[in-house]
């Protein structure tokens, strides 16, 4: 009896577990292109289309900025997290680990510093 009862929790917690791993971000991240909305992000202003966000199907990422582009390779994690692998060190850091919410045609990208960018779908 006692090793029925181990096996039947051994399997609801598995479930339970799978469940609760699985990404807000599922179907909504794949194969999309963000362009930032007016932020305020580390003490200072960012403005409307400063940066861009494209998450290709294949799992490779590209953020436009100014001062150029920055590439890499994305995970979908639980919930709303979503881990960066860059392809070059970006101050002293090659892999990153962001939230992203989604809503609809609305994005927005939360660091582990606080800083909060909103964006807007283009496509």
């Amino acid at each position: 009896m006692r090793l029925a009862n181990l096996r039947s929790l051994t399997m609801i917690a598995a479930v339970l577990l799978v469940a609760g791993c699985s990404s807000n971000n599922k179907g909504k991240i794949e194969g999309t292109k963000w362009t930032s909305q007016v932020s305020s992000g580390n003490a200072r202003m960012i403005p409307a289309g400063f940066l861009t966000l494209e998450f290709k199907a294949d799992g490779k990422f590209t953020k436009t900025t100014p001062d150029g582009n920055i590439t890499g390779r994305y995970d979908l994690g639980s919930g709303d997290t979503v881990m960066l692998s860059l392809d070059q060190p970006v101050d002293g850091f090659q892999k990153l680990r962001s939230k992203f919410i989604i809503d609809g045609t609305s994005m927005t990208m939360l660091d582990p510093d606080g800083t909060a960018i909103s964006f807007t779908r283009d496509n």
